[in-house]
């Protein structure tokens, strides 16, 4: 099916791996044209390359960007401008997350930090894009932890933060809705990436099967079905849909897979 998004302009943050990465190379099997960033120069030149060779060095940048830093965020909306025309239709807010810490251990230092890096990224990058989505329309998708509906011991950054994110993105929702940009958010649960590798390495007692087990549909999700969701909801013809949260986890956000027989079942 075609989802319309040929010829049409992306930008995705964090696209150097994991889910953004998947994400750009859907974005560009589709036909757009796309702009990948991340704060490792080495890690965005490799992921550009391997896009490039894919798809065409004329469809891929690849940025080096810091998305706490407002002068960043202009640059990679401006780069993008200066290399494949005009308008942004597409932009998808993706950058890891806040650190992982009790609430006892959150000073104000790492509070602020926290809504720098990824609360004030997704303002950042909706202001710098938007002037140039009102011509055509757009869409806008941020990606956020699914924790943010499950909290947990350690998570209230991450909690809180994206808690934020996802307030400013239905209002915004409501504010652009009559120029035909849509704005939603998904909120991504366990999938094969490498932030999972880095969060297995820091708790030796989890394990990737550990974690599926506990998910209903019984395992982690792959990268490539969650970028195939970001195409249909960044597509043109999905632009009815906007303001939604929408989890993407295997059903974790219903339940963790607890079962309770009743005694007939046996």
């Amino acid at each position: 099916m075609d989802v319309g998004l040929n010829g049409k302009v992306a930008i995705v943050g964090g696209g150097s791996d994991g889910l953004g990465y998947a994400v750009a190379d859907r974005l560009l099997r589709e036909g757009a044209r796309v702009t990948i960033f991340a704060r490792r120069a080495e890690k965005v030149t490799a992921a550009a390359q391997r896009l490039a060779q894919a798809y065409g060095a004329e469809k891929v940048l690849g940025l080096a960007a810091d998305c706490s830093a407002d002068a960043d965020i202009e640059r990679v909306t401006a780069s993008t401008l200066d290399r494949f025309g005009p308008a942004v239709h597409v932009l998808v807010t993706n950058d890891g997350g806040p650190p992982i810490r009790r609430i006892a251990e959150l000073t104000d230092e790492v509070w602020l930090k926290a809504f720098e890096r990824h609360f004030f990224y997704v303002v950042r990058s909706v202001r710098a894009t938007l002037p140039h989505m009102t011509a055509e329309g757009g869409s806008i998708l941020n990606v956020v932890s699914g924790v943010v509906e499950r909290p947990a011991v350690g998570m209230a950054a991450p909690v809180g933060v994206w808690s934020a994110v996802i307030g400013y993105a239905r209002t915004l929702a409501l504010e652009v809705a009559g120029q035909d940009i849509s704005v939603n958010t998904l909120l991504s649960g366990f999938f094969d990436t490498a932030l999972l590798d880095g969060m297995l390495a820091r708790q030796p007692e989890l394990s990737r099967a550990g974690l599926g087990n506990a998910v209903p549909m019984g395992r982690i999700g792959q990268p490539r079905e969650f970028a195939d969701l970001v195409a249909a909801l960044v597509s043109p013809n999905l632009r009815f849909v906007t303001g939604a949260v929408i989890p993407v986890d295997g059903g974790a956000g219903i339940g963790m897979g607890a079962r309770f027989d009743s005694p007939t079942s046996k």
